[in-house]
């Protein structure tokens, strides 16, 4: 069990140090989350439209589309150094590689979604601070379940020729329960409803993002070995 959480730890900070050297990963998500951002603003007459009803579909998008470029860089960067190759050739379990990527994955998405969130906030004159803490469950339920599936999926893109156009195509359609689910949630946090009246959605959030899980966990060491 110390072997399988050291190996996940050394991948985990092989990706923190890549990150801190070149810094690509973070500000292209930042910015691309913050422009979708601004094009809907532009976009939408908030005067005639409420900011609560049209805000948590945005905020989705924004973080989705930008945390899609995240995904790719991941298991792209380890192919084009060929580190991906030496990682196989380590006696190392696959399912730690996959653990130490998502757990990677979902920490570089979340500081971006923190970086996004008073932003969002500003823009569409929301206060989320009287809901922070429910906002930041439904975040983390949803991100949790992106990052286990786009993970898995990377993985399997990353061998194809046209991973940055495979990726989007394999992974939205199968993400649309979770989207649902959150886009529902973040505006009934934003609305100031009860998480007791929500618990379907997030048992609905949480249960998928246990299959996404599970599922990876059966299938990652046939899709590493291709």
């Amino acid at each position: 069990m110390n072997l399988f959480l050291s190996q996940i730890a050394a991948i985990v900070w092989k990706d923190f140090v890549t990150e801190l050297k070149t810094r690509e990963l973070f500000s292209s998500m930042f910015i691309f989350a913050l422009l979708v951002i601004l094009i809907f603003i532009f976009s939408v007459n908030l005067s005639v439209v409420k900011a609560s009803e049209v805000g948590p579909g945005i905020l989705w998008v924004a973080f989705l589309f930008s945390g899609t470029i995240g995904l790719n860089r991941s298991f792209m960067l380890e192919q084009e150094n060929g580190c991906l190759m030496g990682l196989m050739l380590v006696p190392a379990d696959r399912t730690a590689i996959y653990f130490g990527k998502l757990i990677s994955n979902f920490i570089f998405l979340s500081i971006m979604e923190l970086f996004i969130l008073p932003l969002f906030m500003i823009f569409f004159n929301i206060d989320i601070l009287e809901h922070l803490l429910p906002l930041l469950l439904v975040i983390f339920l949803g991100t949790l379940g992106f990052c286990a599936l786009g993970t898995l999926l990377s993985s399997l893109a990353s061998n194809l020729k046209s991973r940055e156009i495979m990726l989007p195509i394999l992974l939205y359609p199968l993400l649309v329960p979770i989207v649902i689910a959150v886009v529902r949630l973040t505006g009934q946090v934003l609305n100031g409803e009860p998480l007791s009246e929500m618990m379907n959605w997030i048992g609905l959030t949480a249960s998928f993002d246990i299959i996404y899980i599970g599922v990876s966990i059966m299938t990652i060491d046939h899709i590493l070995e291709e």
